[in-house]
């Protein structure tokens, strides 16, 4: 699977359909499950074609391995490989949100940067007991604007929101239980059966009464919407591509950046 230069394949992103529960597994724990614009655009195809299956009623969305999602894959983060994956991010977030049939994240473990804000996108979230979630992108040249900025406030808050997004911080679980950032934790081997029973209440509702609830609750994402885009386009712009290679060369060589030139 290529997609404009960015390489991916199918067994990247998995998923099973099983008593009307569509199970979508991140495939590549090797790299944590990062994404990359070929990734987000096939979990985008895969919410889209879930949307209008009668065979489907809900979505649950997890990881394989030790993470949910690292997020952007930074091996591919030169400043246009970051703005595509951006872009691509946008349209998988956009049809979770769109996806007519109620969204589950099961986060096993880490989520962090747009893997968080896969998170945020969800209509509910489970979480492991050891996951912890948070942001990356001042760290790196990037900026959680997909979400990070816009919608977590909504969340758990306007100062909790920026001290995440700007300190690039990641909290355990159960933090994030309390602040409201997801809905339930439960112990690492409760997870998937939790998720499960979680799933199975939705599907004895009335499939149309959760799709009027859904639409209307997606009122402030909506709201945020273009902010998102406006987000997208302030990297593009205002990002020097230099500080982006900076930031992803000290991130592979695991040293601090060095961003003294473009203060």
């Amino acid at each position: 699977m290529s997609l404009n230069g960015y390489h991916g394949s199918e067994n990247d992103i998995l998923i099973e359909i099983e008593n009307r529960i569509a199970w979508i597994t991140f495939n590549r724990p090797e790299a944590l499950n990062a994404f990359g614009p070929a990734q987000f655009h096939r979990l985008a195809d895969l919410l889209d074609g879930v949307s209008v299956n009668p065979d489907v009623g809900v979505v649950v969305l997890t990881g394989n391995g030790r993470a949910f999602s690292a997020g952007g894959d930074v091996r591919e983060f030169t400043k246009k490989g970051l703005v595509d994956t951006g872009v691509y991010a946008l349209r998988a977030m956009t049809s979770i949100r769109s996806c007519r049939k109620p969204v589950i994240a099961m986060v096993n473990g880490i989520a962090v940067g747009g893997g968080n804000e896969l998170v945020i996108a969800a209509d509910l979230a489970i979480a492991a007991r050891s996951a912890r979630l948070g942001q990356a992108g001042t760290m790196i040249g990037a900026c959680p604007v997909l979400g990070g900025t816009n919608v977590l406030p909504l969340q758990i808050g306007e100062k909790r929101a920026k001290q995440i997004v700007f300190f690039s911080e990641k909290v355990p679980a159960e933090q994030a239980f309390e602040w409201g950032w997801v809905n339930a934790v439960v112990d690492d081997a409760d997870l998937k059966s939790t998720t499960r029973e979680w799933a199975e209440r939705l599907l004895a509702l009335h499939p149309q009464s959760l799709q009027i609830a859904k639409a209307g609750s997606n009122v402030w994402w909506n709201y945020s919407y273009d902010t998102m885009v406006n987000g997208l386009d302030m990297i593009a712009m205002g990002v020097p591509a230099e500080s982006v290679d900076e930031g992803r060369d000290a991130f592979l060589a695991k040293r601090p950046a060095d961003y003294s030139p473009w203060h």
